[in-house]
């Protein structure tokens, strides 16, 4: 065989092997990950120095080496980061498109075409790799592996080949260049769709925690997303994780009508944004869509102040305590008691808790808490839109629900982190571990669509490899299911369509609820799935303000 072919022999062996791995991801260290990634680079490097050297040119020689260069950074540079990583793999792709952007403007015929597309579909994938680092990063690597993996295939035809029906031609290497475009770009245009970094907490949400649960320890105005008609502080107050003291952060709303009116509250409990410090809704853009509030204005409107705590670890120090019950609640509790030493602010005692998702959890559990830990806190009625209510069923659920692989990381993250007992590999495939890990960091601002997309491509189908309801994890589940008697006056707003948090689970939790003697307010709302709940033109909103009105008369 001559030594050309030999050589790309050896290249489509090394192509398919570096792919398979990128595909498969076998390792749950992000060393070994960016060691392979380094060597797929490297080895982009090598074809395009091979290929340039077959055209007899040299301007792909040069980016090859620079290729091969960034492989070598990304692969030998210890303790490098998810970031790191991004950084070299968008350097190493923008350099593999120019190159083959520029064959392409150089080229004839249909070699030219192929260049062209191959090169845009690089460069699409290099911006993917930069606009978000972290989770897309694995999904580069997947695009990178099935490149490679494809290059492997052609390659070999093309050295082993003896008859003409095998030989290479023109349409395959195109429509694959046009299938890469396909995929490359619409990836592309969702991360620059999606692309934000999450937000740094400031030096306001640092502190001691000093003074009993919902001592106000700092205060100042707050404008984003208020209107007209109303005045808003952002708070940093007291609060308790577990049985240590603990800072929370939030944010308090109220008429800016007649001073001194003792306005009835409203405690509202955020849907999930997050579990990294930066996903406050105190320090998002858009703090009330991101936490899903309903009818800010309204309950404004009504006179009503809005207590809206981000829980501990969202702004303030973490873990961040996600679906772990009795901490959510203290923190919810803290926020009322802090807000009520806000200056310029009088508020009655009279509160009502709105939650929804993750923050009906919250106040379901607020409720249960509020007799023995904030007695001073009285509670006039719990309303919860779509509560994730029954963890375990929650959990048991997600496998097969689209676009749920943060809450699974969310909710791992969180529970490893207060119980020992549960360790997260143990409930995740290997390949999914690093990609889960990333998702940590994440918030849930983007859109519903390109979230799931990211996710999809970078954790799998289903990335777990046992049920969370089952070992460890689902008896910490249980234990932060709220279940327990209470006579406060408590609402369940439940939509038909919700394929996260299913009717029928919630349908059952209620009836454990009654099963021990705790009367419950319960109406669903066909053709309702979990985000139009909260919709501005959701038919739930209208029956919350009238059961809020009737407790607060």
């Amino acid at each position: 065989m001559p030594p050309y072919r030999v050589r790309r022999a050896l290249l489509a062996a090394a192509s398919f092997l570096i792919g398979i791995v990128l595909i498969l991801r076998p390792f749950d260290s992000l060393t070994w990950f960016a060691v392979t990634l380094g060597l797929a680079l490297m080895l982009g490097g090598v074809i395009e120095i091979i290929r340039d050297r077959d055209q007899h040119s040299t301007f792909s020689t040069a980016c090859g080496y620079i290729m091969i260069a960034c492989g070598m950074i990304e692969a030998i540079w210890p303790g490098l980061t998810s970031f790191g990583i991004s950084a070299a793999t968008t350097a190493g792709l923008a350099t593999f498109a120019v190159s083959r952007l520029v064959d392409g403007v150089r080229g004839t015929g249909s070699p030219r075409v192929a260049d062209g597309l191959i090169g845009i579909a690089a460069l699409a994938l290099s911006y993917v790799a930069y606009a978000t680092p972290g989770v897309s990063i694995f999904a580069v690597a997947l695009a990178i592996g099935i490149a490679l993996i494809w290059y492997a295939v052609a390659t070999a035809v093309s050295v082993f080949s003896r008859s003409p029906l095998l030989s290479p031609t023109p349409v395959p290497r195109i429509a694959a260049a046009l299938l890469a475009v396909v995929v490359a770009v619409p990836l592309a245009a969702v991360s620059f769709q999606t692309r934000q970094g999450t937000p740094v907490a400031d030096n306001f949400y640092e502190g001691a925690a000093e003074g009993p649960p919902g001592t106000l320890l700092r205060v100042e105005p707050f404008n984003r997303e208020i209107g007209k008609g109303s005045k808003a502080w952002r708070i940093l107050y007291t609060t308790r994780r577990g049985d240590h003291p603990a800072l929370a952060s939030g944010i308090v709303v109220a008429p800016s009508g007649e001073p001194g009116t003792a306005h009835p509250v409203i405690a509202w409990a955020h849907g999930t944004t997050g579990t990294a410090a930066g996903c406050a809704p105190s320090l998002l853009e858009k703090p009330f869509t991101a936490g899903a509030m309903p009818a800010l204005s309204r309950a404004i409107n009504e006179g009503w102040a809005v207590v809206a705590p981000d829980y501990i670890g969202l702004g303030t120090q973490g873990p961040h305590p996600y679906l772990i019950g009795q901490d959510e609640a203290r923190s919810t509790l803290d926020a009322v008691r802090a807000a009520r030493s806000v200056d310029g602010l009088s508020l009655a005692n009279e509160t009502v808790v709105w939650g929804y998702s993750q923050g009906g959890h919250a106040a379901l559990w607020t409720d249960l808490t509020a007799p023995s830990y904030a007695p001073d806190v009285p509670l006039s009625g719990v309303a919860a839109l779509a509560p994730a209510s029954d963890l375990r069923a929650i959990a048991h659920n997600l496998p097969s629900t689209r676009g749920t692989a943060a809450f699974g990381a969310y909710l791992l993250d969180a529970y490893s982190h207060v119980y020992p007992d549960v360790d997260p590999d143990r409930y995740l495939r290997l390949q999914a571990r690093l990609p889960m890990e990333a998702l940590q960091d994440k918030c849930r601002t983007a859109p519903g669509f390109a979230t799931a997309l990211t996710q999809s491509i970078a954790v799998g189908t289903n990335p777990y490899s046992q049920d969370l309801d089952t070992g460890p994890m689902g008896r910490r589940l249980a234990e932060n299911t709220p279940v327990g008697t209470s006579t406060t006056p408590l609402l369940i707003l439940q939509g038909g369509d919700d394929q996260f948090i299913a009717e029928r689970a919630q349908t059952g939790y209620v009836n454990q609820l009654r099963a021990v003697g705790t009367p419950v307010d319960y109406r669903t709302y066909p053709g309702i799935d979990h985000p139009a709940m909260v919709a501005s033109d959701s038919p739930a909103i209208t029956p919350l303000i009238d059961w809020t009105r009737d407790r607060l008369k």
